[in-house]
């Protein structure tokens, strides 16, 4: 935040337990912080064929009894066509204030890093997943996000219009899916990684789909829950599907899939992080810019090693 010297921390007891699996996760996390690329996708989907940018966003909430921690909301957004690097903001607000209340700007931001990265180029197309949103706020955030998004566009160029998709990533449900015999993955007896549900159990007129996209090491593993709430691209299931399970490959950390996408993840990496900023200092709510401010990260790190948070 300070100097702008990027650094990877390790603990003394993991050093001493050193081995070969441990070696290869924190050099997955290093490469990643220095610009390297740790894997990509051998099958390009269709939708990465012309500039697209891969959006995941949170918001964090202190525990209800903190009244004088703010909230912290975290943007992640793709940097390249390959969407494995990505950029990060995030943004301290009002407690409780489920909608990110500086989205307007931090798109903004975002795409401007895009245009300078990829030589000159717009996304025309932009997908969100959007995580930590429950069923009851879905107007709310559809009419108040989505619109800040296309504010952010216009503010760049009158007519820059990209093609918007809005995903809600839920992980807080009881639904658990329970494979046949034959079909059974693992000593714990899991569907396999990859099962999506997508008729029968889901909503009569909208679309969403259950995905378990990672192979569970311990207990039942838990799907995920994806509910579209705007498509101006016209993506037909089966391919935001494939995207969504393409993207859970994606994660910096590891070889494995993950059980939600990469984006999401790096979004809730970056409001833990926004979180770790705060500590036990105390926060001036009325002058939140101001203390937004004093917890800037460096422009050099921003700029030079936008994967620094990972």
């Amino acid at each position: 935040m300070r100097y702008g010297i990027l650094t990877q921390c390790i603990k003394g007891e993991t050093i001493k337990k050193m081995n070969p699996a441990t070696a290869s996760n924190i050099l997955l996390k290093i490469n990643a912080k220095l610009n390297g690329v740790n894997h990509m996708l051998q099958n390009r989907l269709s939708c990465f064929e012309r500039p697209c940018m891969i959006v995941g966003a949170d918001v964090t909430h202190p525990s209800p009894d903190a009244t004088s921690i703010p909230s912290a909301a975290a943007v992640a957004a793709s940097l390249d066509i390959q969407a494995f690097r990505y950029a990060m903001e995030y943004r301290l607000q009002s407690p409780r204030a489920e909608i990110i209340e500086d989205l307007q700007n931090i798109m903004k931001n975002h795409l401007i890093n895009y245009y300078k990265k990829n030589g000159q180029a717009k996304p025309e197309k932009i997908i969100m997943f959007r995580d930590g949103v429950s069923d009851g706020q879905f107007a709310l955030v559809l009419n108040e996000e989505l619109m800040a998004m296309r504010r952010a566009c216009t503010s760049l160029q009158p007519d820059y219009k990209p093609k918007i998709t809005f995903l809600v990533v839920q992980k807080r449900h009881h639904t658990r899916f329970f494979p046949s015999r034959d079909i059974a993955d693992g000593r714990n007896g899991n569907v396999p990684a990859g099962t999506i549900v997508d008729t029968e159990i889901t909503h009569p007129t909208e679309l969403d789909f259950y995905l378990v996209s990672h192979a569970s090491i311990q207990g039942t593993s838990r799907p995920t829950k994806y509910h579209l709430l705007w498509d101006d691209s016209d993506f037909s299931t089966d391919e935001l599907e494939a995207l969504t399970y393409h993207l859970c490959h994606m994660f910096s950390r590891c070889t494995r899939s993950v059980s939600y996408p990469a984006p999401t993840y790096y979004a809730h990496l970056g409001a833990f992080r926004a979180r770790v900023y705060i500590g036990d200092s105390d926060i001036n709510l009325d002058k939140l810019p101001q203390e937004q401010e004093r917890r800037k990260i460096s422009d050099e790190i921003t700029k030079n090693w936008p994967m620094f948070f990972v």
